[in-house]
C-alpha cells in the first residue's frame, strides 16, 4: 500500500465516526423530541455524503493518482 491509499483509508474511517456521531444525535432527537431538531438531521446527511465521498477514494485506483 502507497502511503497516499492509507491516508484515504483513514479519512473514510475518520469519516465514518463522525457519520455515526451525527446519525445518533439525529435518531436520539428524533425519538425524544416533540418537535425534533431538524439541523440534527440535516448534519447527518451531510456527514454522510462526506463519507460517501470519502469511500470514492479508498475505491479509486492508487495507479491513478
Amino acid at each position: 500500500m502507497t502511503a497516499r491509499q492509507i491516508e484515504r483509508i483513514k479519512d473514510a474511517q475518520n469519516e465514518a465516526r463522525r457519520f455515526i456521531a451525527k446519525a445518533d444525535a439525529a435518531i436520539k432527537t428524533l425519538r425524544d423530541a416533540q418537535y425534533p431538531d431538524t439541523r440534527a438531521t440535516a448534519a447527518a446527511k451531510r456527514a454522510s455524503m462526506d463519507l460517501t465521498r470519502a469511500l470514492v477514494g479508498v475505491r479509486k485506483s492508487p495507479y491513478n493518482d
